[in-house]
């Protein structure tokens, strides 16, 4: 009778560790698909042609490791090359950088994959502008260049009014405000305000432009902040909503008032938008004013970014 104890109690023993041992294996399968899942990016591959309407995006699809987001960009041929030629057809969305992209040693490769991520996206939210620009031409052309009172508008203007911060009724004023910021100005900056995609606020909030915020909620703290500064660095769902942000930022603030006049002066003179021409209105972006404008153009000039300035869609 003690041995049929003995051994019954081996067996309990040998069943206990079996199903501890089963317990243990799906806690970690589930922890490790947890963290796949949360450390996954999305990404969409939109066509060109209809890029402007922002309800005819792709289909949404997933990745989580920066080689994985290299082999996309060669897989729909998208390159630098290609882009400024037009030779491809796909802009390839992506909502963040990989937690890796740190990982990748080379640092050319890195600032190529940087610069592959960020140049759709500028490219895109541009054109939403340039799309908006174009139906307040249109308009105001049919309107033979006649003022009309903002309560005299249609309901679509009176919108995009809104979306640009403009409260007045001169539509010449409105369109300083609707226009594009040259691919070069926007890439050179989201190097510098991100470190070429290092920088903390990239990898916790995707802050590519390092606009501040004073709602606690809304941004990251400043590991270097001074002491009685309350204030935050913005955060953002995705690199797009960032983009778009910064590209509302120049387009509206009052900071940036000289560029958009510059701008517009060129618009009227049928010159091309380029980031080297307009960079030296941007001192206001940074306490550094005019070393932060030097540094712009020392990035524009030794990555050759005014080729990006010339890319079909973009000019005029």
């Amino acid at each position: 009778m003690p041995k049929l104890v003995v051994y019954r109690n081996i067996l309990f023993f040998l069943l206990g560790l079996f199903l501890l041992n089963l317990c243990i294996g799906f806690y970690g399968s589930m922890k490790n698909a947890n963290s796949n899942k949360s450390t996954s990016i999305n990404y969409v591959v939109q066509d060109k042609e209809i890029v402007k309407n922002s309800s005819k995006y792709g289909t949404v699809d997933y990745i989580s490791q920066a080689r994985e987001m290299i082999d996309i960009f060669k897989k729909y041929d998208f390159t630098i090359d290609s882009f400024i030629k037009d030779q491809s057809a796909n802009l390839i969305i992506f909502s963040s950088l990989p937690k890796d992209f740190m990982d990748i040693n080379s640092v050319s490769e890195r600032k190529n994959l940087f610069i592959n991520t960020l140049l759709p996206i500028a490219f895109i939210e541009n054109l939403k502008i340039l799309d908006d620009r174009k139906r307040i031409l249109d308009w105001w052309s049919q309107s033979n260049g006649e003022t009309y009172q903002r309560e005299f508008w249609p309901s679509w203007l009176y919108n995009v009014s809104d979306k640009y911060d403009y409260e007045g009724s001169n539509i010449g004023e409105l369109l300083m405000r609707v226009d594009i910021v040259p691919l070069s100005l926007a890439l050179a900056q989201a190097a510098i305000e991100s470190g070429w995609g290092t920088s903390r606020y990239l990898r916790e909030g995707n802050a590519l432009y390092g606009q501040y915020t004073f709602d606690k909620s809304l941004g990251l703290k400043p590991q270097d902040r001074d002491r009685g500064k309350d204030f935050y660095v913005r955060k953002f769902i995705n690199l797009s909503d960032s983009t778009r942000s910064y590209l509302k930022n120049i387009n509206t603030h009052n900071a940036y008032v000289k560029f958009r006049q510059e701008r517009g002066t060129l618009r009227m003179n049928g010159d091309t938008l380029t980031g080297l021409s307009l960079s030296r209105f941007l001192d206001n972006y940074s306490e550094r004013r005019s070393a932060y404008v030097a540094d712009i153009k020392t990035i524009i000039e030794t990555n050759n970014f005014m080729k990006f300035d010339k890319v079909e869609g973009l000019i005029n």
